[in-house]
Order: C-alpha cells, then sequence, then structure tokens
C-alpha cells in the first residue's frame, strides 16, 4: 500500500511538472485574487487622451491598448459583452456560440438572460463578488431599479449584472452583492473588497452626463487608494482594467483601455486588435475560471500585458484537501533573476518550506492541520532576497475524509485512453466502492471492485474537454459520501505526443519523460529509449508514460515507441535534450 501511495504521488508530480513546461511556453494572465473593473462611458481613445491625465497616466506607468474596439452601439449591449460574451440580440450582432436572443437593445431586454456569464461561474466557484453601484442606494436600491429613477443619474442599462437571470432570481444571494457605491470606501478600509470587483459610477462621474474630466477625478479619487493596498504594491498580485463602453456619442469604435497591476509589464503599449470579448477572457482567466461565456471561448486574454510571476498548479484555488497538501508551482521573471521559491501559511504566519537555491520551481508536499488555510506562493530574487511576485491560494484542509484524485490532473491533456487513479477514506462511514463518471456526457465511466476505497483504470474517452467525477459510495445506503473532480482535454491526434522533454532544451538532474499515443492499431505499451546511448530506459503499459530517468550529463535523444500486442512499432516521437 505504501509503494502504491508513492507511485501515485510521483505519478502527480510528474503531471504538474509536464503542466508548468507548458504553461511557460508563453506569457499566461497571472491568477489574482483582488480582480477590479470600471467601465466608463462615451469616452472615444482620442478624447481620453487629451481630457483625462490621471487614467492616461496609469495607463502609460503601466498598460494601455492603443486597438481596443467596442463591440457594438449603445450602452448595455457592451456592457453584456464585456459580462457574457454576446449583446444577446440577433439584430445587432451574429449571436456568438452557446448564446440565444433576449431581444436587448442598448436600454434593455425584453426577457431575463439565461445565458451563462461570469456572474453564475463565480456563484459556482464559490469566488466572492459585488457590484459597486454609485446612486444605487438613492435611485431606489433594487436590481430592478430603472434609469434616472428619483431624480438620480443611476442608469440600470450600465449596470449589466442587474439583467441576467441568475441576479434577478437570486441565486446564491446574489442581489445582496449589488450594493451602493459608498459601501467600497468601507470594504477598501477593512480589507474586506471581494476577489472580484466592478465599479459602476453614475452618469455625473463616468462620461456620460458631464465631461469626461470629471470621470477622470471620479477615478483619480477611487482608485488612488485603491493602488495603495499592498496587493497592488510590488509583490501583490492585484488586477485593474480601465474600460470604456463605447466612444463619443455611443458609437462604436476605438476607446482606450487601461491595465494596471503589479504583475503588468510596465510601459505595455498593446498594439494587439482587442474587444470587450478579450477583457471577459482577461478577467475569467485572471479569477481561475475555465469555463468561458460567450465570445470570450474563441478569443484570447491579453496575454501581452503579462510576463513572469507565479504560477500555481496545485493545490487549485478555493480546493478541499487532505492534510498532506502538495504545492507545485513555477515563477517567471523576464528582468531579474529567481534565487528560490518559498510557500508560506498566511493564516499562521508560518513559512511551509522553499526551493532549492537557484531554482525556479517547487514540487513539495506540506502537512497542514485542518480548517481554512491561505497559502501565498512567491518568488525570491537574487542579491536583495524581495518577493517578487506572489500568488494567493485558498483551501480547506479536510480532516481526512474526501476522494483524492492523483490522475489526470486538472487542465492536462491526454490521449484518448485515459488513466484514472484516485483513492478515498471516511472516518464515520464503509466505502462500498468507487465510481467514475464523465459528468460532460452524463456517462458512468467504470467502478472499482466492492469493498475497496482505490480505483485505477484506463478509460476510453472521446476528443475534447471532459470533466471526470470520482465518487465513494457507502456501503449499504449506496449514497454518495465525497466526490472529486478534475477538466482534461482529450486529443486524438495520431502518433506519439512527447510532453516532456521539451525539444532541444536543457535541464539539470533526472528527466522527466511524459508522453502519451495515439494509433488505430491497438497499442500494447510504451517504449522509452535513450538512442544516442542504446539505451532502453524503460517500458510503461498502455498509451502513457509519466517516468522520471536519471541520465549522465551530456546531449541525449530520448524516443517513444507505441508499441503494438504483436510487439510492432506503430508509432513513435523523439526529443533531444542537454542534462548539465
Amino acid at each position: 500500500m505504501r509503494a502504491r501511495q508513492i507511485e501515485l504521488a510521483v505519478k502527480t508530480v510528474v503531471f504538474l511538472q509536464t503542466l508548468l513546461l507548458a504553461l511557460f511556453a508563453s506569457a499566461q494572465v497571472p491568477r489574482s485574487t483582488h480582480v477590479v473593473l470600471v467601465i466608463d462611458e462615451n469616452t472615444s481613445y482620442s478624447t481620453t487622451t487629451a481630457e483625462m491625465p490621471w487614467l492616461v497616466k496609469q495607463g502609460s506607468t503601466y498598460g494601455h491598448a492603443v486597438d481596443y474596439i467596442s463591440d457594438t452601439s449603445g450602452s448595455l449591449m457592451d456592457y453584456l459583452w464585456l459580462e457574457s460574451g454576446s449583446c444577446h440580440d440577433s439584430i445587432d450582432c451574429v449571436l456568438p456560440s452557446g448564446t440565444h436572443n433576449f431581444g436587448c437593445t442598448g436600454n434593455d431586454c425584453t426577457s431575463p438572460i439565461t445565458d451563462d456569464n461570469i456572474f453564475r461561474e463565480m456563484n459556482n466557484r464559490g469566488i466572492s463578488w459585488k457590484v459597486y453601484a454609485q446612486s444605487y442606494a438613492a435611485a431606489g436600491g433594487k436590481v430592478t431599479t430603472p434609469d434616472l429613477a428619483n431624480g438620480t443619474h443611476y442608469y440600470r442599462r450600465h449596470n449589466g449584472a442587474t439583467w441576467y437571470s441568475d441576479i434577478l432570481s437570486n441565486v446564491a444571494g446574489s442581489q445582496s452583492k449589488i450594493v451602493d457605491f459608498s459601501h467600497f470606501a468601507t470594504d477598501l478600509a477593512n480589507n474586506a473588497l471581494p476577489e472580484f470587483t466592478l465599479i459602476a459610477p453614475d452618469g455625473l462621474h463616468d462620461g456620460h452626463d458631464a465631461p469626461a474630466s470629471d470621470a477622470d477625478t471620479f477615478l483619480n479619487t477611487t482608485l488612488t487608494p485603491l493602488l495603495s493596498k499592498p496587493y497592488f504594491q510590488p509583490g501583490g498580485d492585484g488586477l485593474l482594467i480601465v474600460t470604456f463602453d463605447n466612444g463619443n456619442s455611443d458609437a462604436a469604435g476605438l476607446v482606450y483601455t487601461a491595465v494596471i497591476g503589479p504583475n503588468v509589464i510596465r510601459n505595455t503599449v498593446s498594439r494587439t486588435p482587442y474587444k470587450h470579448e478579450n477583457t471577459l477572457r482577461t478577467l475569467l482567466d485572471a479569477l481561475g475560471i475555465t469555463n468561458h461565456p460567450g465570445a470570450s471561448a474563441n478569443v484570447s486574454a491579453m496575454k501581452d500585458f503579462f510576463g513572469g510571476g507565479v504560477t500555481v498548479l496545485s493545490p487549485v484555488q478555493n480546493a478541499t484537501t487532505g492534510p498532506q497538501v502538495l504545492v507545485s508551482a513555477s515563477a517567471t521573471e523576464p528582468s531579474a533573476q529567481i534565487y528560490q521559491i518559498q510557500v508560506w501559511d498566511r493564516t499562521t504566519g508560518t513559512k511551509l518550506g522553499q526551493s532549492p537555491a537557484n531554482t525556479s520551481t517547487i514540487n513539495q508536499t506540506f502537512t497542514l492541520a485542518p480548517g481554512a488555510h491561505q497559502l501565498t506562493v512567491e518568488d525570491i530574487s537574487t542579491g536583495t532576497f524581495q518577493a517578487l511576485h506572489k500568488t494567493l491560494v485558498n483551501i480547506t484542509v479536510s480532516s481526512g475524509a474526501g476522494v483524492v484524485i492523483s490522475s489526470p490532473i486538472t487542465n492536462s491533456t491526454t490521449g484518448t485512453a485515459v488513466m484514472v487513479n484516485a483513492s478515498a477514506t471516511e472516518s464515520n462511514a464503509q466505502i462500498y466502492q468507487l465510481q467514475v463518471w464523465d459528468n460532460t456526457t452524463g456517462q458512468k465511466l467504470g467502478e472499482s471492485p466492492t469493498g475497496t476505497s482505490t480505483i485505477s483504470q484506463n478509460f476510453s474517452l472521446a476528443a475534447g474537454t471532459h470533466q471526470i467525477i470520482v465518487e465513494d459510495l457507502s456501503a449499504g445506503t449506496f449514497q454518495t459520501l465525497h466526490k472529486s473532480s478534475v477538466t482534461i482535454n482529450v486529443s486524438t491526434a495520431l502518433g506519439v505526443t512527447v510532453l516532456s522533454p521539451v525539444n532541444n532544451s536543457t535541464v539539470s538532474g533526472p528527466v522527466l519523460v511524459s508522453a502519451y499515443a495515439n494509433s488505430s492499431t491497438p497499442i500494447d505499451h510504451l517504449e522509452i529509449w535513450d538512442e544516442t546511448t542504446g539505451i532502453k530506459l524503460g517500458d510503461s503499459p498502455g498509451t502513457q508514460v509519466n517516468t522520471i530517468y536519471t541520465l549522465p550529463p551530456g546531449q541525449h535523444s530520448i524516443v517513444v515507441k507505441a508499441i503494438s500486442s504483436s510487439s510492432q512499432i506503430v508509432a513513435d516521437s523523439q526529443a533531444v535534450l542537454t542534462v548539465n
């Protein structure tokens, strides 16, 4: 049993290392625990640069986009693009896949929007959020309060959240999350801002009913205290985006968009064409949300604003884990040298551990007491030994009961034959068996033998994204006690795909070989060869390999071969690397 646990742990580390290599092949939007969006009104790019000096100074100091085009004319529809990736009207736009016509115009919609949206995704994941709407209380303080109620300059059409069925039906107490703007200063002073903050100024302060200079003064007054908070200082993870619904006279066109935060590459001027759905995708990525409503599923996040930072693959945000917590993370810095990675438990003020000197990755398991914990993973600079970037992860450690999936790792790419390794423990109940379900198709994939609490089986899945659920059932009642899930991408590309080592890479120490194979001919096993020395390093049953090998210094050519039951090579792939 001990050997099996070690084997599962090694597989977990191997998968995570593979994912880290893929993640840092290109810039990513860093995970943030304080994401803020401010939407202003009816101000073109040229008007902004001429009349909003505070905002332009922030955009020049951090980053701004010079080819950002609003989607449609008409305020409400652009707010919807920012929150659900569609205008939700078949007359004014081609409806993106997964979105529907709710008769929306620039002023209102004929029925509540039931499509997916950022507020639903946050509710589903337990991500805290608030909309701080100026003059909301004076106007009436209800989600259905109309434009300009009680003589105010509050506009419901500038408060996109109030048009979604989730909020109108008060799902997860959503209506209490839309508050008057006066709450913002209080929450900020008490360090009680949620993970996602949306600021909706009223018409006198967003450029709609008063000059753009008044909107700039509002931003200066409101956001300067925010930017002084630790999460917006060096080593923090805050992200602030300020954009506009439309240009002058509510016409669709070029608008100024500033991207602000300690993880933003200073003085970035992005010339990449962007629209509101790109901002939505950026917000989702920063919040760790992997479902992408509407057009955000088919566009990129604004990754060119970011370079460097800490990415934590394990544990995932808001996860419930057992006492043994695997921390797997990596960091990149384009303009500084990393000395090491440090892991802190901010709940107890304890430093849990660190990577060896002059390394930028960590894969270590720490024992934590039951309860809530806030972990900080930070990269430390050489010389000054200061935190360059850090990422916060909130987790809950259970007393030991629950289901743990060792493989596949969430967000990984696999072949069509997917190995599921999982185990369960229960302190107050007897486990009957484990069951594996594909929640994407609703199919039960398989189960462990009766009376067992572990499973290690291969399942054949179609190409695409799948949510795999493993649950433990109680003896006698056959009810689900606990469940856990991972989301994976299944590839049907024929041949052998080597994820690690990366071709033409240089590595220190042991070499991770991670690969999968697909073939029209049934595959019995994979063979791993070092063609430079002519030595076979090992075999791996099935269609996947995730194994660490020790190689001598020098250049090596690693070949992974897919072998049929008749001992024929049906496919192979090579990666050349240098070991130092």
